[in-house]
């Protein structure tokens, strides 16, 4: 079938960056709008990489990554009130998500400047939730007005959606191929998201999401993608994190390859669906 258009529904979780570089307030305006979500709980994420750092923190989420742990950080700072109750929601989402562990890092200490920086939180309303994923990707975080212990713990990364955020953080797209072993298309889609992957010279990659696989029911379910369909479902997400196009059967190679790598639509900041004029 052809490859329809979708609506930039990012994969983005609100990037850290739309708190300083999409409409960059000041600090008293970003106070103002505290109550705002500083990322999506209910849309996959596009996940920032992790940068280095000799900062204790930065060990602790090597850590982490390297015993394939999650983290749950809560970032505060000086004469940062409540950071106990944006402690006491991290600890309640590790016990939702006990394939973790939670840190606290104080957004003033020098030794933290790095993260600061890399992360973008020199203007951010504090406290606040950050998730990294087990794979050592920042996959979102919510201020303190917005976190529940379920929704921070909802943001950590399914298998298959961390290995999606894993290839837009490298800056390729990736064709997400829902469909089951049983579907008698399902060969014959992977074998044309493999020929797109060759008309774009192998710089983009595919991921394969078995509807069956429990793991993955809150990302197919947020995706929308239809579970009793008889035919696979391709969707084709871009570098920006945007649902480029989706396919019901079987796609054609070069419409695929084509949408991948089409300009953005424009009118939101990368990674910001949740920043002012950012199509939902």
């Amino acid at each position: 079938m052809n490859l329809r258009k979708a609506s930039p529904l990012l994969f983005s979780a609100i990037g850290l960056w739309a708190l300083t570089a999409c409409g960059n307030s000041n600090a008293v305006n970003k106070q103002a709008n505290s109550s705002a979500e500083i990322t999506q709980s209910s849309q996959p994420g596009q996940p920032i990489a992790l940068p280095h750092s000799d900062s204790k923190i930065q060990a602790e989420l090597d850590k982490a990554k390297k015993e394939g742990k999650a983290v749950f950080v809560v970032i505060t700072g000086t004469g940062v009130t409540e950071t106990d109750k944006a402690t006491t929601i991290a600890k309640g989402a590790n016990a939702i998500y006990k394939n973790a562990t939670v840190v606290q890092m104080d957004r003033d200490d020098a030794s933290n400047s790095q993260l600061v920086a890399e992360w973008r939180l020199a203007g951010a309303p504090l406290p606040l939730v950050l998730v990294v994923s087990p794979k050592g990707q920042l996959s979102g975080g919510m201020i303190l007005a917005q976190a529940t212990s379920e929704n921070i713990a909802a943001l950590v990364p399914s298998p298959k959606l961390e290995e999606v955020q894993e290839v837009i953080s490298n800056k390729r797209p990736v064709f997400v191929v829902f469909t089951k072993k049983t579907y008698s298309d399902r060969t014959e889609v992977l074998q044309a998201c493999k020929e797109a992957v060759t008309i774009l010279k192998n710089n983009a990659a595919i991921v394969e999401v078995d509807l069956d696989d429990i793991k993955e029911v809150n990302l197919i379910d947020r995706l929308e993608v239809d579970k009793s369909s008889k035919e696979t479902t391709t969707q084709v997400v871009n570098v920006q994190g945007q649902i480029a196009g989706t396919s019901s059967g079987l796609p054609d190679a070069a419409k695929l390859a084509a949408a991948a790598i089409a300009p953005p639509k424009s009118g939101c900041c990368p990674g910001g669906a949740g920043s002012p004029g950012c199509a939902k």
